[in-house]
């Protein structure tokens, strides 16, 4: 439903667990999370690509915003859409198999039975984009220096990270410390190798417009800052050919332009200046995708059910902040927001309720806690709720008919339990004499719009919510800085969450400046199941403790949940071809291939 802002740049496609090994460390095409990766040593292709599909011709995209920085070692700036196009990683995942990553700069993988290093041996056919070969030297460069630029979360993240260091030329070793989390090879396969001939004569502290040297499929072909940049395909890519790559990347151009917004953008597809869009608004995917182009089939309209793990978003507690230290008051709020009035009259009945931190996936808290989820909850009775272990904390829910009376008294005697009394029309604490007063902040004026709904039922019951609409980078800061009462944010999930929970949950987070602790979580037992989710030595275990996590979660009231769309909901120009299987958790539009040519060329003005 809404796009999530993330603080770490690079985004990662996660596993957990490596098939059992026995004796010396066998040498591996992939890394599998399910025992046997899908596709088999000699493997050709994906099953959802068309390996012959045919080159040439444009994909015309869209971003809104601006972009300013080719440096991906800092987090200064913002980053230009399509850059992942630009650099190739150690491994790659296939969107039909989320549980393996397949080698891509790595030809072989190699690690052994107690998991305490992971080794690559590198493609001597990799090359960058100058010709020069990708070694063990730039992996090291990369890692070493991701680490200097990226801060506080990176570091987190790699902590277990014991070591790297090249073994020759082609064969480069991650060294881990005792009890790291079995995702983590998963993760540093996915890192991108970046050229340090390129980047050792280059300050990373700074942003920079110059298009960086690459070894992926595409290289800049042109940019305007704020206006367009434009990608074309390397001829010579180095693995046009390989079976992870074969039948993608089909188009010879690639274009972003950029709009000033998103309802600007949304008419510039509608007349004709790019091809494909995904729209993330139910009210506009269903009033304004309508007209002679939807009529003719000249834009083709449809919604195409993924299986992604959904996550949750919704209005997030900062429970720092001693306004919302006290549970009952949390739980009195989430009683006194009538999300099924907003699904209704603005989602247009289109946007399920979250009712789960991984909503959409197996690991979503379920009836009573048995098996592995008890054990691991068992340690905790004495501090939880005893009714945690019999049942999953609802998430209040309304009739929907804009009054929600029955919700409010409920709020209202919540309050009352915390201390609140009512005072010339405002809820004051009864020791501390203090209005119960608060603000909210977003970036997005989707969000705001909910917002002031949510207001609208507070200020029944004489509570004082003030919605801050903020700019981006001072969104990004603020989050950084946990500067918010409460905030309109989210969670993406993975297939297999692991190591980022420590991220999103662990009280080492808590206080970390750009942790993703948003909540301030700081509790025993949720440290305790973040760890193990992250040291899960099967999916048995990883479902167990997503499970546990959740319960406890789900039972802290500390998000007041939204909903998201189970659909991908897509419209394009119909000039192109795919091919008929589709995978189930991505688009995968780098499948695609031109079919019709443009009827005109691009024109793009200052709209």
């Amino acid at each position: 439903m809404f796009q999530l802002r993330l603080l770490l740049v690079v985004l990662f496609m996660v596993g957990c667990l490596f098939s059992s090994m026995v004796m010396a460390a066998p040498l591996m095409h992939a890394l599998s999370s399910s025992g046997q990766p899908k596709y088999g040593a000699n493997y050709s292709h994906f099953d959802y690509v068309n390996p012959d599909a045919p080159k040439g011709g444009e994909l015309r995209q869209h971003a809104t915003g601006r972009f300013n920085n080719f440096n991906f070692f800092c987090t200064k700036g913002r980053p230009p859409a399509g850059f992942h196009f630009l650099d190739d990683s150690l491994t790659v995942a296939a969107e039909d198999d989320p549980f393996s990553q397949y080698g891509l700069i790595a030809e072989k993988i190699e690690m052994p039975e107690d998991r305490s290093w992971i080794t690559f041996y590198l493609d001597p056919r990799a090359r960058f984009h100058d010709g020069t070969p990708i070694t063990s030297h730039d992996v090291v460069f990369t890692y070493k220096s991701l680490g200097k630029g990226m801060g506080n979360a990176f570091r987190r993240f790699f902590q277990h990270v014991e070591s790297v260091v090249p073994l020759g030329l082609r064969k480069v070793r991650f060294t881990f410390k005792p009890n790291a989390p079995r995702n983590l090879p998963f993760i540093l396969g996915q890192l991108p190798v970046y050229p340090a001939h390129y980047w050792e004569k280059i300050n990373l502290d700074n942003t920079t417009l110059v298009p960086s040297l690459g070894s992926g499929p595409y290289r800049v072909r042109s940019l305007k800052p704020g206006r367009e940049i434009v990608y074309e395909r390397v001829e010579d890519y180095w693995a046009k050919d390989h079976p992870a790559r074969r039948g993608q990347f089909n188009f010879d151009i690639i274009r972003y332009d950029y709009f000033r917004d998103s309802t600007v953008a949304l008419e510039a597809f509608k007349a004709g200046l790019y091809d494909v869009r995904q729209e993330h608004s139910a009210k506009v995917w269903t009033m304004l995708y309508t007209g002679p182009i939807f009529d003719s089939g000249e834009v083709v309209r449809e919604e195409i059910r993924h299986e992604q793990p959904m996550g949750i978003q919704g209005f997030f507690f900062n429970i720092r902040r001693p306004v919302f230290k006290d549970q009952r008051v949390r739980r009195a709020f989430m009683y006194a927001f009538d999300y099924e009035w907003v699904n209704r009259k603005l989602f247009f009945g289109q946007y399920p309720r979250n009712t789960s931190y991984f909503t959409n996936s197996e690991l979503a808290a379920q009836g009573p806690a048995t098996g592995k989820e008890l054990e691991l909850l068992e340690p905790f009775r004495g501090t939880l709720p005893p009714a945690l272990f019999d049942t999953v904390r609802s998430i209040p829910a309304s009739s929907g008919d804009g009054f929600n009376r029955t919700n409010l008294l409920e709020a209202s005697m919540l309050l009352a339990e915390a201390g609140y009394e009512l005072q010339d029309g405002a809820l004051v604490h009864r020791e501390t004499g203090k209005s119960l007063r608060f603000s909210m902040i977003t970036d997005s004026t989707s969000m705001r719009r909910i917002a002031l709904s949510f207001r609208n039922r507070l200020c029944r019951l004489g509570v004082d919510m003030q919605i801050m609409l903020v700019d981006s980078p001072q969104f990004i800061r603020r989050l950084r800085d946990h500067d918010y009462d409460m905030v309109a944010s989210g969670y993406g999930q993975q297939i297999t969450p692991g190591q980022e929970q420590m991220l999103y949950w662990h009280s080492s987070s808590a206080e970390m400046e750009g942790g993703r602790n948003l909540i301030g979580v700081a509790r025993p037992e949720v440290d305790a199941l973040t760890v193990a989710l992250a040291l899960a030595e099967d999916r048995e275990m990883t479902v167990a403790a997503g499970r546990a996590l959740d319960r406890v979660l789900l039972w802290g009231d500390y998000v007041i949940p939204l909903g998201a769309s189970p659909f991908y909901r897509v419209a394009w120009w119909d000039r192109f071809g795919f091919p008929k299987v589709r995978p189930g958790y991505g688009l995968a539009l780098e499948c695609w291939w031109e079919k019709k040519p443009l009827r005109h060329p691009t024109m793009v003005k200052d709209i």
